[in-house]
């Protein structure tokens, strides 16, 4: 019985290890509460406005970089988050007008 107890311990500990991996990989490609209250605060941008609504994670994560970049004064970060901001409006754009194409791809 003892036994037991021991080995479902260690199977609730490693499914609690597990939970905490996916969570906090899971936040790393998003933008958090703070992030979407600077880009309300200083961009005037909402969770549903564009470009913010349609970002990919690979752009989610790089703006979530940008605004907790420690790196950057305020008016630098202001500055990338905005410059980053209308590079991913032009990109969504450019695919609304070529539908089934990226605005990436090489050219043929």
């Amino acid at each position: 019985m003892r036994h037991e107890r021991g080995n479902c311990a260690l199977a609730f500990a490693a499914a609690v290890g597990l939970l905490l991996a996916a969570t906090s990989s899971a936040v790393a490609w998003g933008l958090s509460d703070e992030d979407y209250h600077y880009l309300r605060r200083m961009h005037s941008l909402e969770r549903y406005d564009a470009p913010v609504l349609d970002l990919s994670p690979k752009e989610r994560s790089r703006l979530h970089a940008l605004i907790n970049d420690p790196q950057s004064d305020a008016a630098a970060r202001d500055k990338n988050v905005k410059d980053a901001l209308a590079l991913f409006l032009e990109h969504q754009l450019w695919e609304k007008a070529h539908p089934g194409e990226l605005w990436d791809a090489p050219k043929k």
